[in-house]
């Protein structure tokens, strides 16, 4: 393949990578807005300033095509609006981290010299980013000079184009490495901290335990005084600060498929039909249309979903069924093939009648039911009114089809038994008594050809319903948000107070609306907003202050912590008592001789970085044990519920030769498991006081 064919061929795969991989660099210099989200372009204010710099919508939107297309390709899906929505927060997020982090690079004159990405890839191309170096390479892996140095010399503009980008890229992550490089400067992994991981993570652990529960002396506790309430409150008053939190009300209009949306499915199907029946390939039809591959596999009884099962299995090859409606959309089935098979299949209805207290009174109302039934009285209505199966009930009985080995055996043996059209029973189950119905005994495999289209909301009906919640939105401000919403038939719904970027009960993550939120006061109406199931529009209900709760408020809290550290100091004594009293000959076994009431425990074969079978992962506990010596018996310790005495039975040796061959990945592991906190924690900071202005609003209708 020539050079300048194979780097056109790649150019786009790189470029996805690059976005992927490296949050500094965003680099297509086109867009078309394929998001047609009414991109205003009387506009020109930026859609973003951080620290005085600006995001241009150009910069937002290139970003937001490429993470949509991104999107595609990882779920061979298109966005929906609410997909889109999440997807504009994370393009947000990702460019002012960029942006913030560009501005500390400046500040701190890190820089990258054209000499510099010229000298990394004339001399050291084999250390290359993949997502570059793989369109050097030879068929081996390695690079492959001639290539790379052809390509320098080509001067053509796909040529020029692809390594603009590549100087970009490079320079991006050199950058990076740099800032990185400062940043954590810093981290280091103590001999220590190595020795403490591989200790919790390969130490093996056998010890007794007993496990004492405070609330076995709660009669002897008495009730928290005021005076302790107050000074509990004034000790732990961190514990009882409050964020700031909002409460909404809000009105949601669904964006869920209308009656049209179906009734145009359906026409669709209808025309495929038409085509089929006047002799188009109906096979070429569901592979051209269809959601659902098409498969040439015979099914048995019981393989299609029962909604298509029921309509197709009486009809001949050939004939067309359909469009039937399904949860997941409408179908138009054609009957290819049909053939014999070797399994039995029977379809039944039945009518359980359960047998409680009083067997004999349930077999009479079983006789009378089956005799009714055999009368000719219609199964499907007695099995709505007698059956206490309300799911097949609700069916008129119906269960189907099943073969051997599906139901109980004294239910199967009575319908294979029967023929299609007998009444029969009582048969006694485990479930009870049931009169049953064979309706069709069959052993045919069926080859089906399913055309299935879903029903999605067509944009009349998306905008229908976005102009309504906008007319809404102007409509209410001002006004009473609840009575306007009432007098229009509308469904207002409120949230629980949440606190300032965390999900929003019912609503889930969304920093827009949070951020609308918080901003506004009591009584403001917001514009319309895109969440999941449709278009909402928001009035604040509540405002809440942060601060210490007030004590009456934790009053209750305040009591059952008193109480319960009391339980835990009663509980500790008397063990600490028992603990003096123990003859360290004994063991632990020996308090049982103390006190018969105590259970001792084992637990055995586990290691500190999971937890202790029977107590958990409480470091209250860990801490003891890992200063125990062999056949040591510990003091008291306060766990996070119940308080123990263990002994150290046994622990497996330190394993020096594991240790080193270990030594260098955990190293590493604790290395990037703090730099990563590092620079998250640094990258956190900066967002927190930077100065950051939000124009999305003028660009999008949220």
């Amino acid at each position: 393949m020539p050079i300048m064919a194979k780097m056109r061929d790649n150019l786009p795969a790189i470029l996805l990578s690059l976005v992927i991989l490296f949050l500094l660099t965003i680099v297509l210099d086109w867009g078309m807005d394929i998001t047609g989200r009414h991109h205003r372009e009387s506009f020109r204010e930026p859609i973003g300033i951080v620290n005085g710099e600006e995001i241009t919508y150009q910069e937002f939107n290139q970003a937001l095509e490429m993470e949509i297309e991104n999107f595609k390709q990882r779920t061979g899906n298109d966005p929906d609006e609410f997909m889109i929505e999440q997807i504009r927060n994370q393009v947000w997020e990702q460019l002012i981290n960029r942006k913030l982090i560009e501005q500390e690079i400046k500040k701190l004159g890190i820089t990258v010299t054209d000499d510099e990405i010229t000298d990394w890839v004339l001399n050291s191309p084999e250390t290359l980013p993949e997502p570059v170096k793989r369109n050097f390479v030879d068929s081996t892996g390695n690079i492959d000079r001639v290539l790379l140095e052809r390509a320098l010399k080509a001067t053509s503009p796909q040529a020029r184009q692809f390594w603009i980008e590549v100087e970009k890229f490079l320079k991006a992550q050199r950058l990076t490495e740099k800032l990185q490089s400062r940043l954590l400067a810093s981290v280091r992994v103590s001999e220590g901290e190595i020795k403490e991981r591989f200790e919790k993570q390969n130490i093996r652990y056998e010890i007794k335990y007993i496990s004492l529960d405070p609330n076995r002396f709660a009669k002897e506790i008495t009730e928290p005084t005021e005076e302790e309430i107050r000074e509990y409150y004034r000790n732990y008053q961190s514990d009882f600060r409050i964020q700031e939190t909002r409460r909404l009300k809000y009105v949601l209009f669904s964006d869920a498929p209308s009656s049209e949306d179906s009734a145009s499915v359906i026409r669709e199907l209808e025309n495929f039909k038409q085509q089929a029946l006047q002799g188009a390939d109906f096979i070429e039809l569901v592979k051209n249309y269809s959601e659902l591959p098409y498969t040439d596999a015979f099914f048995k009884h019981g393989e299609l979903p029962a909604e298509i099962e029921n309509e197709i299995w009486d009809k001949k090859v050939g004939e067309i069924v359909g469009p039937l409606k399904l949860s997941d959309g409408f179908h138009l089935v054609k009957i290819i093939d049909e053939r014999k098979g070797s399994d039995v299949f029977v379809r039944a209805s039945h009518i359980l009648v359960p047998i409680g207290r009083d067997s004999a009174q349930a077999y009479k109302l079983a006789r009378e039911i089956l005799d009714l039934a055999k009368k000719g009285e219609d199964f499907a209505k007695l099995a709505g009114t007698f059956s206490t199966d309300q799911a097949s009930a609700r069916r008129g009985g119906d269960l189907g089809w099943f073969g051997k080995g599906k139901m109980v055996k004294e239910f199967e043996d009575a319908c294979f038994k029967s023929k299609p059209g007998e009444i029969v029973g009582p048969v006694r189950t485990q479930y009870g008594l049931h009169i049953i119905k064979v309706i069709a005994k069959d052993n045919r495999e069926l080859k089906v050809a399913n055309l299935k289209l879903s029903v999605r909301a067509s944009s009349e009906t998306i905008e229908s319903q976005r102009k309504r919640a906008q007319d809404f939105s102007h409509t209410v401000s001002g006004k009473n948000f609840v009575q306007e919403a009432t007098s229009l038939g509308l469904d207002v719904k409120t949230t629980p107070p949440f606190t300032k970027d965390s999900p929003i009960p019912g609503i889930g993550m969304n920093k827009s609306i949070s951020d609308w939120a918080f901003s506004n006061k009591v009584g403001s109406v917001s514009p319309v907003f895109k969440i999941r199931g449709g278009f909402a529009v928001f009035t604040v209900a509540e405002i809440k202050e942060g601060g210490i709760r007030p004590l009456e408020e934790v009053k209750e809290a305040i009591k059952v912590r008193i109480r319960r550290e009391k339980l835990q100091n009663k509980s500790y004594d008397y063990l600490a008592n028992l603990r003096k009293k123990l003859n360290e000959a004994e063991g632990l076994d020996g308090i049982t001789r103390l006190d018969s009431t105590l259970e001792v425990k084992t637990a055995s074969g586990f290691t500190l970085s999971g937890g202790i079978p029977g107590i958990g992962t409480d470091e209250n506990v860990f801490g003891k044990l890992i200063d125990l010596k062999i056949n040591q018996i510990s003091e008291p310790i306060k766990g996070n519920s119940n308080v123990y005495i263990i002994q150290l039975v046994n622990k497996t040796p330190f394993d020096t030769t594991l240790y080193k061959s270990q030594y260098e990945s955990l190293k590493e592991q604790i290395y990037n498991e703090k730099r990563n906190l590092l620079f998250f924690t640094w990258l956190d900071n900066l967002k927190k006081n930077a100065k950051i202005v939000d124009n999305r609003a003028l660009y999008f209708e949220q």
